[in-house]
């Protein structure tokens, strides 16, 4: 019965996500950007290989499956940071030599996230979580020097997750969230709102191996009302693996890979590995490779305005 159920659901999470991704959608751009960082130090260390490796805290806004595998109470706290990007835009002139056209910057980012999560016995166990994500400067100010605002562009999540046991290492996730994104547009600033939810499968094969899968960011498109802000969510499916190297008291050591179809712009896929020792010292390493557009709104630093560039097919690697 187990295993009709988990079949079922497998073909339904496929189904969904053959209607997910389209090219039209990639070269727009996808709103709410951050929905592809929430994920913890430990990680992003590894190449962001989360599908079967994120258990317990770690699994919300991932692989929600992983809950099942947690343990009592958990406690997550994360915070990072973006660096500054500035660019020179060189053009060729009438005697073709080449001249600076324009410095533009992509202001710094940060985020910060909790994540706690609690056991409900043989029903499961379940999660919350919450972000918040800004950029820009800090605080605003006038010709007056008053604050006129904080937080010109910023994202608030809040959320809540399950994750159960299904008997024989097999477990079942899902977690839904409500999305408030602002956004700096011509006329000052402008507030979407959506919803999404995640659900996936994990399966502990053996002491080894552990694999799972995940479908992220389904739900509707944020409520932007101008037309060229993109506001559909970034839906993936990810499939992963984790293999225990070594597994002692004194160390444990473990690789994962994860990959992140369709390929229509090359492979996605991430690598790492772990070397704990003792539960108290990690060394991890990973390398991940990701083709996505970059949209977003560059500064002009010569004059003070703005303007929205998006690179189709910027590899991160």
């Amino acid at each position: 019965m187990r295993k009709a159920i988990f079949a079922c659901l497998l073909i339904q999470i496929i189904f969904c996500y053959s209607y997910a991704y389209s090219s039209e959608d990639i070269r727009n751009g996808y709103g709410a950007k951050f929905l592809q960082q929430l994920s913890s130090a430990e990680i992003n260390g590894i190449g962001e290989g989360a599908v079967a490796r994120s258990t317990g805290v770690r699994a919300l806004n991932n692989n929600p499956a992983g809950l099942a595998f947690g343990g009592g109470n958990e406690l997550l706290i994360g915070s990072y940071r973006s660096p500054d990007v500035s660019v020179t835009i060189m053009k060729e002139n009438t005697d073709e030599i080449w001249e600076d056209y324009g410095k533009y910057e992509v202001e710094a980012t940060e985020m910060a996230y909790i994540n706690y999560a609690i056991p409900t016995g043989r029903i499961g166990k379940i999660g919350m979580s919450f972000a918040f994500n800004h950029g820009g400067r800090f605080i605003r100010v006038n010709e007056e020097g008053k604050a006129i605002n904080s937080f010109p562009k910023d994202d608030i999540l809040l959320g809540i997750g399950y994750g159960i046991g299904l008997g024989k290492g097999l477990a079942f996730g899902i977690d839904a969230k409500v999305l408030r994104s602002k956004l700096i547009v011509d006329e000052g600033t402008e507030i979407g709102r959506t919803y999404a939810m995640n659900a996936g499968f994990m399966h502990q094969i053996s002491n080894k191996v552990r694999i799972g899968m995940s479908l992220q960011n389904i739900g509707k498109d944020l409520s932007f009302k101008t037309p060229d802000v993109p506001s559909k969510l970034r839906r993936d499916f990810h499939l992963g693996a984790l293999y225990n190297l070594l597994d002692s008291k004194k160390g444990k050591v473990s690789v994962s890979f994860d990959v992140n179809p369709p390929f229509q712009d090359g492979l996605r896929y991430s690598i790492g590995s772990e070397l704990l020792y003792a539960d108290c010292l990690a060394f991890r390493i990973g390398y991940m490779r990701d083709s996505q557009p970059y949209y977003d709104a560059f500064a002009n630093l010569r004059d003070g305005s703005s303007s929205v560039r998006n690179v189709y097919g910027c590899v991160k690697a």
